[in-house]
């Protein structure tokens, strides 16, 4: 099962330690534990949260393994397609990850608060590289929103909406990411300076 290939209201069953659930009924479990994961993650303070694989891991763990204890908190040990995207070789994700985080963590370090070329540079990366990762077999969609929240968070940055329900909108944010894809990460930081500007005009 890959979230980016199926559609809200499918009634295919699929096995979960619950029982057979639809793609809807996780859906709705996994909002809960999101929602849960917010509420934890935002009683920290701000510098509590270091981004790290373990962490990431931690995250899809408490998010979906409830219902996918096999693999949930775990990186992925199939390749998959997302779309028109071939994200990297399974065994290569460890790895990748690592690099990810520390990669993250010195570009964060970097970030002046206050200036919006660096927090759009650096939100519009993180984005896009966690995806293109795809570290985990599902959900990642949802753990990558959940990353974006934490940096924001972090940043003293107001939340944003980071998955457009409306289909052209949708459509225009899978379109930067897989512009990233190709090398040019215009598209989709011009998203962010968009999300930024009306998150703080509200």
């Amino acid at each position: 099962m890959h979230e980016e290939s199926k559609q809200i209201g499918s009634t295919r069953s699929f096995e979960t330690a619950k029982g057979p659930l639809t793609y809807t009924e996780i859906s709705e479990r996994l909002a809960v534990a999101l929602a849960q994961l917010f509420d934890r993650l935002l009683r920290l303070q701000p510098e509590q949260i270091v981004i790290t694989p373990e962490w990431l891991c931690e995250q899809h763990r408490e998010l979906a393994g409830h219902m996918f204890p096999d693999w949930a908190g775990r990186f992925r040990t199939i390749n998959v397609e997302v779309g028109t995207l071939q994200p990297p070789a399974h065994y290569e994700v460890p790895v990748l990850v690592r690099s990810f985080c520390d990669d993250l963590a010195e570009r964060l370090s970097h970030v002046r608060i206050g200036h919006v070329a660096d927090v759009v540079d650096f939100l519009a990366w993180v984005d896009w590289r966690f995806q293109w990762i795809h570290p985990f077999k599902d959900f990642n969609g949802r753990i990558g929103r959940l990353l974006l929240a934490m940096l924001l968070y972090k940043l003293a940055l107001p939340h944003v909406e980071t998955a457009p329900i409306d289909p052209s909108r949708r459509q225009e944010y899978l379109q930067a990411l897989r512009a990233g894809d190709a090398g040019d990460l215009e598209p989709l930081t011009r998203l962010w300076l968009q999300r930024l500007s009306n998150a703080l005009e509200e």
